[in-house]
C-alpha cells in the first residue's frame, strides 16, 4: 500500500459528500428490494428452499450432497429464517438475499469504487440500484445475491494479493473465495480460473515465487475444500452428462440465442413491456460499445475477467436453458455495470446521452417488474397458490385427482399447497399417460384436474391428446385459465411461430389452463 500522505483541504469533503451520497443509495436499494416481497408467487427452486431450510443442518447437508449446491447458503437459510421476521417463510427467505443486495452495493462502492472518479462512482451506482435484472434476481429465496456479493469480495481480495501478497490480504482472498465455493460451484469455480490468471500474469510480470504467488492460495483453498470436494466431483459428472432443451434446434443458434438473452437480462433486465422492446434493440450495440469502452481502460482486467465470463458460461450453458442465464451468471453484473459506467465517463457527450437513455430504460424496467406482466420467463409468474386454493374449493380429496404437465410445470410447487390428501401425478412421457388413463379406468375418481400450457414438449404430443381424449369423453368439464399473455409475450409468440414452432401456432391467450373434467352422473 502507498505511504500515507497529507490530503488536501477539501479531501474531508469529498469524503464526507461520498458516504452521503452512498447512504442515499442504500436508502434506496433497500426500499426497492425490499417493498411488496410476496409480489411474485413462489416458484420451483424457491419452493426446494422453504423447504429444505426447515431440517436441521445435518439433514440440510445430507440433502444438498444429493442436489447440485452446496450446503452454505442453505445453512445460513435455515439460521435467518428463525429470526420474527413476519409470518410467511418465503417473504423473510428473500429478504435476506435483499441484505446480501445491499452489502454488495456497501462493499463495491467502498472498496471497488475507492479510486475511481466521482463520474464514474455517480454512474454505477445509478445503474446498479436501479437495475431491472439486479432487482429480480435479489428478491428470490436463493442463493443469487449471497453469490454476487462473495464473487465481488473474492474478486477484489484477488486483486490486492496478486499486487502484494501479504498473509492478510492471503487469508481474505482465500476465505472469500472459499466460502463463494461453499455457496455455489459455478461462480466459485469461475472466479477461481479468473484469479489463477490474474496471478499467474502479476507472478510472471514481478519475478515473485511460484509457490508464494500461485501454490500457496490454491492449496489453502483445496485444503478448506476437501470435506466438499468427492460431492464437487459429483456435481461435475452430473453436469458432463447433462442435456437441456434447445429451442432453436441448432447448436450454434442455440448458442447465440443464449448470449443473447444472457446479454438482454444484464442490460435491460426481464421485465420488458410491449414499447420497451424497440427502444431496448436500438440500444443493445451502443450498450455493448459502452462496456467495451470501459473494459479497454482496465486492460489487466480483461485476461482474469474473460476467463472468469469463459468458464461461467460453459458451465452455465450446459445446465440451464436461455431463460436462466442471467440467472446463473448474476455474479458477473457488478463487472458489467462497472465496465458501462466507465464507458459512460469516458465519453463527454455521447456517454452522456446513451447514459441517460440507459438510466430511463432501467426506470421502465423497474417498473415493468412491478407491474408483475411483462417478465419475460412467465414461469416466474406461475400462480400455484391461487390454482391450487380453486382445487380445494372445487373438489373433494377421496374422488379426485390431480395431473400436472410435469415438463412445462414445476408440479412440487402445486402439491407444496396442495394438502397431501390429493391425489397428484406428474405426467412427463406417453407412459406415465397411459398409466394414469389406467388407472383412472380402475379407480371411482370422478373429478379429474389436468394443469398444462399450450407449449407441449411430450413425445409425440402425448399431453395435447390426453387433453382432447378427456374432452371428448368427460364432456362435463371447464376450463380454468390463469396468467393471460401480455403484449410482450404475444410478439415473442409470433417470433417464435416463425421459427417454425408448430406448437406456439394459434395464438394461446393463456400461459395456464386448468382442466376441471367431472364424470357425469
Amino acid at each position: 500500500m502507498p505511504e500515507t500522505v497529507a490530503q488536501p483541504a477539501g479531501a474531508h469533503d469529498v469524503r464526507r459528500q461520498r458516504v452521503r451520497t452512498l447512504w442515499a443509495a442504500v436508502v434506496v436499494q433497500s426500499v426497492l428490494s425490499a417493498i411488496h416481497l410476496s409480489l411474485l408467487p413462489m416458484w420451483g427452486d424457491e419452493r426446494f428452499t422453504v423447504s429444505i431450510v426447515t431440517g436441521s443442518p445435518a439433514q440440510i447437508i445430507a440433502a444438498v450432497r444429493n442436489d447440485i449446491h452446496p450446503p452454505l447458503y442453505f445453512l445460513l437459510a435455515h439460521w435467518w429464517s428463525k429470526l420474527p421476521l413476519g409470518s410467511d417463510p418465503l417473504v423473510r427467505l428473500r429478504l435476506l438475499s435483499v441484505v446480501f443486495a445491499v452489502l454488495t452495493t456497501m462493499f463495491i462502492e467502498r472498496r471497488w469504487l475507492r479510486s475511481a472518479s466521482e463520474e464514474v462512482r455517480a454512474w454505477f451506482l445509478m445503474l446498479w440500484v436501479f437495475s431491472p435484472c439486479l432487482l429480480l434476481y435479489s428478491r428470490m429465496a436463493r442463493s443469487y445475491s449471497m453469490q454476487v456479493f462473495l464473487s465481488a469480495a473474492a474478486i477484489w481480495f484477488a486483486v490486492e494479493f496478486a499486487e502484494d501478497p501479504r498473509p492478510k490480504r492471503l487469508w481474505a482472498f482465500t476465505v472469500s473465495l472459499t466460502a463463494l465455493l461453499y455457496t455455489h460451484y459455478l461462480p466459485g469455480i469461475a472466479v477461481l480460473a479468473g484469479a489463477n490468471v490474474l496471478l499467474v500474469w502479476r507472478m510472471r510480470q514481478s519475478g515473485r515465487s511460484f509457490w508464494k504467488t500461485w501454490l500457496l492460495p490454491n492449496a489453502l483453498v483445496a485444503v478448506a475444500y476437501l470435506p466438499w470436494l468427492i460431492t464437487l466431483g459429483g456435481a461435475l459428472h452430473n453436469w458432463g452428462r447433462m442435456s437441456v432443451y434447445a429451442l432453436t434446434g441448432n447448436v450454434w443458434t442455440e448458442q447465440a440465442l443464449k448470449l443473447g438473452y444472457w446479454w438482454y437480462s444484464f442490460a435491460f433486465g426481464e421485465a420488458i413491456p410491449i414499447w420497451l422492446l424497440p427502444l431496448t434493440v436500438l440500444l443493445a450495440l451502443p450498450y455493448a460499445w459502452l462496456v467495451y469502452s470501459g473494459a479497454r481502460l482496465r486492460w489487466s482486467w480483461v485476461a482474469p475477467a474473460a476467463a472468469a465470463a469463459g468458464v461461467a458460461y460453459l458451465g452455465a450453458t450446459r445446465w440451464v436453458t436461455y431463460p436462466f442465464m442471467g440467472a446463473r451468471l448474476l455474479f458477473l453484473l457488478p463487472v458489467f455495470v462497472l465496465a458501462a459506467a466507465a464507458g459512460i465517463s469516458s465519453k463527454p457527450r455521447s456517454g452522456m446521452v446513451l447514459g441517460v437513455l440507459l438510466f430511463l430504460a432501467n426506470l421502465a424496467g423497474v417498473s415493468g417488474y412491478f407491474g408483475a406482466r411483462d417478465i419475460l420467463n412467465i414461469g416466474y409468474l406461475a400462480p400455484h397458490r391461487e390454482i391450487a386454493s380453486e382445487i380445494v374449493h372445487r373438489s373433494a380429496p377421496e374422488n379426485t385427482v390431480v395431473w400436472i404437465d410435469g415438463l412445462n410445470l414445476d408440479g412440487s410447487v402445486l402439491q407444496y399447497y396442495l394438502p397431501r390428501t390429493f391425489e397428484v401425478h406428474v405426467l412427463t412421457t406417453p407412459e406415465s399417460v397411459a398409466a394414469a388413463l389406467a388407472e383412472l379406468r380402475k379407480t371411482n375418481i370422478q373429478h379429474v384436474w389436468f394443469l398444462r400450457n399450450p407449449h407441449d414438449l411430450s413425445a409425440g404430443q402425448a399431453l395435447t391428446k390426453l387433453e382432447q381424449d378427456m374432452r371428448t369423453n368427460w364432456y362435463n368439464r371447464t376450463l380454468h385459465p390463469y396468467v393471460p399473455f401480455s403484449p410482450t409475450h404475444l410478439a415473442i409468440l409470433r417470433a417464435l411461430a416463425m421459427l417454425h414452432h408448430e406448437e406456439w401456432r394459434g395464438s394461446p391467450r393463456y400461459m395456464y389452463e386448468a382442466w376441471e373434467f367431472r364424470r357425469p352422473r
